[in-house]
């Protein structure tokens, strides 16, 4: 398994979620936490964080869980539900937990939580193994 250094250290050349603010807090064999401090850039017209921003936590957050687990590792399919206003939180924070391997893919499932522990949205991301080590 790849350590959080080595693993921020890959994802130093993804310059979107650089330009998001995401950041890598935690990582395990378990999960995967993330964080990304709100910025007025973040939020949409209603003043809660944008669709898209927290997409893109879920997405990332199977790419760093699948990557510190397995060899490089792209997101395949992903669906999120949108279960509550993300608005008046400082923080938010993503968990991704592998559910399921088999061969070339991977099943995750990933929450956005707001620094009260409210689930904002759930997902689930399956990602392709582009390369694999037999074990």
């Amino acid at each position: 398994m790849k350590s959080v250094e080595e693993l921020k250290e890959f994802f130093k050349r993804d310059r979107f979620v650089a330009a998001c603010g995401i950041e890598i807090v935690s990582v395990d064999e378990e999960k995967a936490i993330l964080r990304a401090k709100v910025e007025d850039a973040h939020l949409n017209a209603n003043d809660c964080v944008q669709g898209g921003m927290l997409f893109t936590m879920c997405d990332f957050a199977m790419a760093v869980l699948s990557n510190a687990l397995h060899p490089v590792t792209v997101t395949s399919v992903a669906t999120v539900t949108y279960l509550a206003p993300c608005k008046d939180t400082e923080y938010i924070y993503a968990e991704s937990r592998e559910v399921a391997r088999h061969r070339h893919n991977c099943v995750h499932e990933v929450k956005i939580t707001t620094d009260d522990g409210v689930i904002v949205c759930t997902a689930q991301v399956n990602g392709f193994i582009k390369e694999q080590i037999i074990r």
